[in-house]
């Protein structure tokens, strides 16, 4: 009888090894599979946080970049600005400026005027200011004897006033009127066909808003 009794606790401990056997196995697979398996998340998720700050240096340094190309592009742009304003002072001023005016005019009569081939300025003539909603107009009138060449000359300066490329004030004819004459030959120089015009001109300037 004991030995029944004995034999049927040894078989019952063999069951409990083997259970215990089986269940520290189990457990230990458990514990494989869930140490990959977040060993796996954690590799992942430690790859991204490198690609991350790589990614996030890159940005850093494409920034400091551009903004050093930006700080550059404004110096540039400020200049152009500036240098654009300071001709607009001079081709579209804030107020009539008729003495800044009549300097530019005597300027093309000294490069005009030679004495083979003349350009005569003998009046100019101011008149009063004329407003509008967007600009003011100063008018004036100029009395010249030119040579037919300088009087396209002229014409041609007209034209070209208020180009940013020149600091001529901005103007227009508004009317000429013209007078032909035949200057005879003198001292071996030909004689030449001379122009006697009165010109009506427009020149423009801000209109301050208030």
């Amino acid at each position: 009888m004991e030995n029944v009794t004995y034999k049927l606790l040894e078989q019952r401990q063999k069951s409990y090894i083997k259970a215990y056997i089986v269940l520290c196995v189990v457990l230990l697979v458990g514990i494989g599979i869930y140490t990959y398996k977040n060993w796996s998340e954690y590799s992942i998720l430690r790859e991204g946080y490198a690609a991350n700050i790589e990614y996030i240096s890159q940005l850093r340094d494409t920034v400091a970049r551009e903004t050093s190309s930006y700080q550059s592009i404004k110096s540039n742009f400020d200049n152009v600005e500036n240098e654009i304003n300071e001709k607009l002072a001079v081709i579209f001023p804030d107020n009539d400026n008729y003495t800044a005016l009549t300097r530019q005019l005597d300027q093309i009569e000294e490069s005009l005027n030679r004495k083979t081939d003349p350009f005569d300025v003998s009046n100019i003539d101011f008149q009063d200011i004329v407003s509008s909603e967007e600009y003011n107009i100063l008018p004036l009138r100029m009395s010249i004897r030119s040579s037919n060449e300088n009087f396209r000359k002229f014409l041609k300066e007209i034209e070209n006033s208020g180009a940013l490329t020149g600091q001529m004030r901005l103007m227009e004819i508004a009317s000429i009127r013209l007078n032909f004459e035949e200057v005879e030959e003198t001292e071996g120089v030909q004689a030449t066909k001379m122009i006697n015009f009165s010109v009506q001109l427009n020149a423009y300037f801000k209109k301050i808003i208030q």
